[in-house]
């Protein structure tokens, strides 16, 4: 009995490890300019290269303008 409680919990909890990976890291990067300035640029750079080089684990998601944050609070 004892047994089957230990398989059955090992099961669950290798289930939800298995569906938590499915989901993809999501980072949000603010920051204060243009997306067509030098910051910009880098961000969006950053967010492509992540992304490919995750092959889609890793979603970026750039906050231009200070739409996210204020620029005291980035």
């Amino acid at each position: 009995m004892k047994k089957m409680k230990l398989l059955a919990v090992s099961l669950l909890a290798a289930c939800s490890t298995w569906a938590m990976a499915q989901q993809p890291i999501v980072i949000k990067f603010s920051h204060v300019v243009a997306n067509d300035t030098p910051k910009g640029l880098a961000a969006e750079y950053f967010k492509k290269k992540a992304e490919d080089y995750t092959k889609g684990k890793v979603k970026v998601e750039v906050y231009a303008n200070s739409t996210l944050y204020k620029d005291k609070e980035t």
